[in-house]
């Protein structure tokens, strides 16, 4: 086979004349029987690298298998191959019995160039059977959505786990995984659940230049609301696409373009079949101005002139973002993609990751409980009320969804029933908790990522494909010019000096601590709200007293974007110093021209309080003594003045007034360190 059979058969069945950037490479990776791992965005023409080999592959017999996650996806690429006069077909559960059996036949006898089937159907013992009687002519296993294979990509499926012992026992002489979305880890993932050492890597078109990506600070509802009427009735032509975070929101947002006198037609699972296809087809058919949906919608959507993206509510990953925006502007038009950013919707996201992942207890427990009582499978009520915690009915629904997958309970018009798989006979998943837990935890992570986006002072292109391991924007100091940063319309203020000395503080913790801990601790210690019997006498604690917790963690967010500190992949990712931060703690860069990102800056009541003990209630001249001494050894260390001393702690030295160094020490906020480095100072100010 040679670049003339790709090129006829690209001219003579697809009707196209040139293929785009780096498809030919995959292809010819794919045919030479390279193992082969590919890249590439939402519209860079992923399914024609199997779907072009497979025709070329199918000439001489051979058939291609093509694992999909989605009976929709599915159907709408067999209707649009067999509308070129190609034998492909879906073995999916929308088909009756004789159907299948009859697609079955047809696997066996080789009728088919191209077969889709769902990961599930690696369950079925009839279907591998049918596979290994087509024996040589089984050419090509493509996995689309390859990231589902992946415990650390975005949309984890178990099901997709089998493909690795599917590959091996099956030995197909050409595999190639797909995805549009994969970060580095990702990818190496997919290549070690197949078994695959060196594959061929290919990572193509992630930067889409017609695209202006641009976040902007959004109020409730109702703020939102009159926003997203705005951008849809502002679009230059085309339609609009908004994306919410649930279905009553997206009811909501929908209902408010709808009064505005925009063609606003809703999507979600919550509809009907129906409903969601006429949804769909008004869209296609541009007979409405704008779809409102959840991320139900746009898998497979191929419209070219959606000229604006919203997102209502920010999404849970980088991934889902970047492949949802990046439905916009298939034409190479210029394209609008906004995300509206409230720091509540976070909260939302949260709430739903804790209904998608019930812990191991609740999971135990449900169980449990469904075994000796019977009667709780029909009033979930009771059942969550005896549930560890008394969980959410999303969180219920949730934990009756994995024991079902699993084979451990029954939901159905009795309701729901626990069973073991034993009991039911086929196959299932085995139920590993550990990794249900650890999935959990990336799902928190990628929100994490999502915030830091949205809080982000610099490029958010080079942001966004520096996650995604595009070596050409692994630069922090690339500018797009086209987001909203870059064009300076971004949402983000100056720092104010107060917050020059909060940078220099959570600096001067994240030094001290030194790469040992994540930002909930170093938050902690920098507020003296962590009680850490580790970090108590660190001369550092309690440097920022007074500021709450979640603006010190936006802050650390910030001097994340801007560089200073940097995540260690992972888990649990740890902070630590770069040299531009250690640059900034030192002085040799100031803070003013670092790229900070200002978050909200409220004060708690409590640090109000403090602040007025220290004006009014306290002696004034040993306040002032006291505040004239931290000055100067502030100065002469080259250090902010409240890593010497918060003012939580000279409140309470002017309050004890201790008269020696065994009465010091029990002041707040002063260890051995301090008094070691301060303890004469300190008197002596007291005393005057």
């Amino acid at each position: 086979m040679s670049e003339l059979d790709l090129d006829r058969a690209l001219r003579e069945v697809f009707g196209f004349d040139e293929l785009r950037p780096g498809q030919r490479e995959v292809m010819e990776d794919v045919l030479a029987g390279h193992p082969t791992v590919t890249v590439m965005p939402t519209g860079a023409g992923k399914s024609l690298c199997y779907q072009l080999p497979a025709v070329v592959l199918g000439e001489a017999g051979g058939v291609t298998l093509v694992v999909s996650p989605l009976i929709a996806l599915m159907k709408d690429q067999v209707d649009s191959l067999v509308d070129r006069g190609i034998a492909a077909t879906a073995l999916t559960s929308a088909a009756t019995a004789a159907e299948q059996a009859d697609i079955l036949a047809g696997i066996r006898g080789g009728v088919f160039t191209l077969v889709y089937v769902a990961p599930e159907r690696f369950r079925s013992p009839r279907f591998l059977q049918a596979l290994r009687e087509v024996g040589d002519k089984l050419a090509l296993l493509a996995i689309d959505e390859a990231h589902c294979i992946s415990e650390w990509g975005h949309e984890f499926r178990p099901d997709y786990r089998r493909l690795g012992e599917a590959y091996a026992t099956l030995r197909p002489p050409r595999l190639v995984a797909l995805t549009a979305t994969a970060t580095p880890e990702v990818r190496d993932d997919i290549a070690r659940q197949l078994d695959v050492e060196t594959p061929r890597l290919h990572v193509h078109g992630f930067d889409r230049p017609n695209l202006t990506y641009s976040v902007e600070q959004a109020g409730g509802a109702r703020g939102k609301a009159k926003r997203i009427v705005e951008l849809v009735r502002g679009r230059n032509g085309g339609v609009a696409l908004v994306y919410a975070a649930t279905r009553k929101n997206a009811e909501k947002y929908a209902a408010a373009l709808g009064e505005a006198g925009l063609r606003a037609r809703v999507y979600h699972a919550g509809l009907g079949d129906q409903d969601r296809r006429n949804a769909q087809d008004e869209f296609m058919n541009d007979d409405c101005d704008v779809i409102v949906a959840t991320n139900a919608f746009g898998m497979g959507v191929d419209k070219s002139d959606i000229r604006v993206v919203v997102h209502a509510d920010v999404p849970r990953s980088p991934e889902a973002y970047y492949q949802e925006s990046g439905r916009g502007g298939r034409d190479g038009a210029p394209t609008d993609c906004v995300l509206l950013f409230n720091h509540s919707d976070v909260r939302l996201q949260e709430f739903l990751i804790d209904a998608s992942f019930p812990s191991a207890d609740v999971l135990r427990g449900m169980w449990k409980l469904l075994r000796e009582d019977p009667g709780l499978g029909t009033d979930r009520e009771r059942l969550a009320a005896r549930l560890p915690g008394e969980p959410h009915d999303s969180v219920v629904s949730s934990a009756a969804r994995i024991l079902a997958r699993h084979g451990f309970a029954i939901d159905d018009y009795h309701g729901l029933r626990a069973t073991k798989p034993a009991e039911l006979g086929g196959e299932y998943p085995a139920m590993d908790l550990d990794a249900h837990e650890r999935r959990e935890q990336v799902e928190r992570q990628k929100m994490r990522k999502m915030v830091e986006y949205s809080y982000h002072p610099r490029c958010r292109r080079q942001y966004m494909l520096e996650y995604f391991g595009d070596d050409d924007w692994d630069d922090r100091t690339v500018s797009c010019g086209g987001c909203d940063n870059c064009l300076g319309r971004g949402h983000t203020q100056p720092l104010d000096e107060d917050q020059h000395d909060h940078v220099r503080g959570l600096l001067s913790v994240v030094a001290a601590l030194d790469g040992r801990f994540g930002r909930t601790k170093i938050a902690g210690v920098a507020n003296a709200k962590d009680d850490d019997p580790r970090l108590e006498h660190l001369e550092e604690r309690g440097c920022l007293a007074g500021q709450s917790s979640k603006y010190l963690m936006d802050l650390l967010r910030s001097l994340e974007g801007a560089g200073l500190i940097e995540a260690a992949r992972g888990e649990y990712p740890t902070l630590t110093m770069t040299r531009a931060g250690d640059a900034v703690l030192t002085g040799g860069v100031a803070v003013a021209d670092a790229g900070i990102a200002a978050p909200a800056k409220k004060k708690s009541s409590r640090a109000r309080l403090e602040a007025a003990a220290i004006d009014s209630d306290l002696d004034p001249e040993i306040v002032g003594r006291l505040r004239a001494m931290r000055t100067r050894l502030a100065s002469e260390k080259g250090v902010p003045a409240y890593v010497v001393m918060s003012n939580k702690t000279l409140a309470a030295l002017a309050e004890h007034c201790p008269g020696s160094l065994e009465q010091l020490a029990n002041v707040h906020g002063i260890g051995p360190s301090k008094i070691q480095k301060y303890g004469d100072d300190i008197l002596a100010a007291i005393r005057g």
